[in-house]
């Protein structure tokens, strides 16, 4: 039987910190991360947090809700919305640490660069915080 979390605590915000900060850090110092940010159309990037959330919620469900997502369906969508949006302030909060982050002055640009260094963060964080 999968197991399942338990409810969502202050030990799974920093299991979430640490694991996207291990890729987000090394992703965001990247020129071409910051070209792409400039370049992606809004639709790609629209298209990129539909795919990030898509596999976080899979894996999610496939690790440890597929045999309770009924009686657990609350925690699990609170896991995967804090998965992403605290995987995105940390690529914010990175690419800001570089000057990468335009979000007064550009603020298009900015949101593309934090969402793409999301995606494969966003990933490495759920890694880490399904580890027991």
């Amino acid at each position: 039987m999968k197991r399942v979390h338990a409810r969502f605590s202050l030990k799974d915000i920093s299991e979430i910190v640490v694991g996207s900060t291990l890729l987000a850090f090394p992703i965001a110092i990247t020129e071409e991360v910051w070209n792409l940010g400039r370049e992606l159309s809004g639709f790609s990037a629209v298209a990129i947090v539909a795919i990030s959330i898509f596999f976080l919620s899979w894996f999610g469900y496939t690790t440890f809700y597929h045999s309770n997502l009924e009686r657990h369906s609350r925690e699990f969508l609170i896991r995967v919305i804090a998965v992403y949006c605290v995987t995105l302030t940390v690529a914010a909060l990175i690419l800001g640490l570089f000057g990468q982050f335009p979000l007064l002055t550009e603020t298009s640009v900015a949101i593309k660069r934090m969402i793409i260094v999301a995606l494969p963060a966003s990933f490495c964080a759920t890694v880490v915080d399904s580890l027991r």
